[in-house]
């Protein structure tokens, strides 16, 4: 363990989100490359039943959180079942941008997170925004996308909470393997949980940066989004106290 104090769950976070849809795996698929670390990929893929259905990505900017301001990129395959009739998503891959971030997501909710260094710019054109994600040190990115909002549909901003799909959102996630760095600790129980996100969302159309997909397939699954994304502003995430298991 590092020396980044302790910030336990519940967790109330602000900022702003961009959802990008994935087309869905099946239920017999294999997972991308890129869909996890080395070490905590045999970890993330078993335990459960892996049901597939629609997989996601999505960045955060978060402007307030226990642990400062950070952002976040996640990758989301699909979901799972269990034989306690728990059906729930799993985050397999996400970075973010604090090592205060990495350690407490992992202790207090199993959340595979590592650090990484985050690109967000504006266009010159005024409205577009352009992501970039890359590996401490390294200067090429392993995650690149354009994103520029549609036109009047996003002038809307319309109103949306997740508490309106139920548990619908929910995640479930394994005990963690240690990973390279300190912050990167392990864990020993399951924990699930259901965030809740509210704020105003709009659309727009994003562009892949790595040769038509927004990952490498090495830091990041080599994938193709909808064109279609889903913004949110003025978000306010409540990721509360997960319920603990020895086993699932």
């Amino acid at each position: 363990m590092s020396s980044v104090a302790l910030a336990p769950a519940p967790w109330k976070l602000k900022g702003q989100s961009w959802l990008f849809t994935l087309s869905g795996l099946s239920s017999t698929s294999n997972f991308p490359a890129g869909f996890a670390t080395e070490a905590g990929a045999e970890v993330l893929a078993s335990g459960g039943e892996f049901i597939g259905g629609q997989g996601l990505a999505q960045l955060v900017s978060y402007s307030e959180s226990p642990v400062g301001p950070y952002d976040e990129l996640i990758y989301i395959p699909g979901r799972w079942k269990y034989p306690n009739g728990r059906v729930g998503f799993r985050i397999t891959r996400i970075y973010v941008s604090t090592k205060e971030s990495t350690e407490n997501g992992r202790i207090n909710w199993n959340i595979p997170k590592q650090v990484a260094d985050f690109d967000f710019k504006p266009g010159t054109d005024g409205v577009s925004m352009s992501f970039a994600v890359r590996h401490p040190g390294s200067t090429t990115p392993f995650f690149q996308a354009t994103l520029k909002p549609i036109a009047l549909v996003s002038s809307l901003g319309i109103p949306f909470s997740t508490t309106i799909l139920g548990k619908f959102f929910s995640l479930v996630q394994p005990p963690l393997p240690a990973g390279d760095k300190p912050e990167e600790v392990a864990t020993n129980k399951w924990a699930a949980l259901t965030p809740i996100m509210k704020g105003n969302v709009y659309l727009g159309r994003v562009t892949p940066g790595i040769d038509g997909k927004v990952g490498d397939g090495a830091g990041f699954p080599a994938v193709t989004p909808w064109s279609i994304c889903v913004c949110m502003d003025n978000v306010d995430l409540d990721f509360g106290i997960p319920d603990i298991f020895d086993s699932l």
